[in-house]
């Protein structure tokens, strides 16, 4: 499985309640409406940044940037991946919907489940606390991958073991894009390189997540942990809520079958009927 990441942000004329409306609403009715989208995409998940968050409730900072939302695109290779953004259904009918500007974090990653509470079940409710991490100078690729993976891992393990802050905790691999890859496209001025991966934490409430900064012992032991490899003032935190539009990956709890790729279905039909051209006459 692949993740897609995309960190994005509102026009800045626009108001988040405007910005929410068109992503919420009209950008998930075109995704799954869009066959290509729809097989191509195993899961699609959006993140709402929560308002209210201060400096002091936070290890990594805010980004100035203001990111407004983050979006997840599981796919199952990196071909899907190559494929998303120039299938035809996708230029004609996703691409042209720009309803925010033109900046974005973009990260290609391998999600890895460091460890979950039992039972737990994702889109339940609670908050996601989100840090997108920058490789310290002079670490190479490799020795982010191993300390952040092994001996970091373990620590935020063995201290949620005493507390139980966290729920789950998943880090995301970062994976190489080529250059030349979103040309073209609404993410040509996109930010690939920034961030050497992005970790996720869920928690039951606000005041769980700023327990991470608060509370000495997890604060401590964290920027220990973090201090060999991570560079603090690169890195940035989003706090989210977390709305899954649909899932494919969870087998007999998986997602309803999306009614487009079925040419029966009213929206097969229409989608049939094709995507231009409707004021120009066809012969019977």
């Amino acid at each position: 499985m692949i993740n897609f990441i995309i960190a994005a942000r509102r026009k800045r004329e626009d108001t988040q309640e405007r910005y929410f409306y068109e992503w919420g609403i009209i950008h998930v009715a075109l995704m799954i409406s869009s066959p290509h989208v729809m097989q191509l995409f195993r899961r699609y998940v959006q993140h709402y940044s929560v308002g209210g968050i201060t400096p002091e409730m936070l290890r990594h900072p805010l980004s100035p940037m203001e990111w407004d939302n983050m979006a997840e695109h599981i796919l199952d290779n990196f071909d899907d991946f190559v494929a998303s953004t120039r299938v035809s259904d996708y230029v004609t009918r996703m691409q042209p919907h720009k309803f925010g500007d033109s900046n974005f974090v973009l990260v290609l990653s391998r999600p890895q489940v460091m460890f979950e509470e039992h039972g737990f079940e994702r889109g339940q409710g609670g908050v996601k606390l989100v840090h997108f991490l920058k490789r310290r100078a002079g670490v190479t690729p490799e020795q982010f991958e191993s300390q952040w993976s092994g001996r970091h891992a373990r620590a935020v393990e063995t201290l949620n073991r005493e507390s139980s802050l966290i729920r789950r905790y998943v880090q995301n691999r970062k994976l190489a894009v080529p250059a030349d890859n979103f040309g073209g496209s609404l993410f040509a001025a996109g930010d690939t390189e920034g961030y050497a991966g992005v970790e996720e934490y869920w928690f039951r409430s606000v005041d769980d997540m700023a327990e991470l900064a608060s509370d000495p012992t997890w604060r401590d032991a964290l920027n220990t942990s973090e201090s060999t490899f991570v560079d603090p003032a690169g890195s940035f935190s989003m706090v989210t809520t977390e709305r899954i539009i649909y899932d494919y990956t969870h087998l007999e709890r998986s997602s309803p079958r999306p009614a487009v790729l079925d040419p029966e279905t009213l929206e097969g039909k229409i989608y049939a009927q094709g995507l231009s051209g409707w004021n120009i006459p066809k012969p019977l």
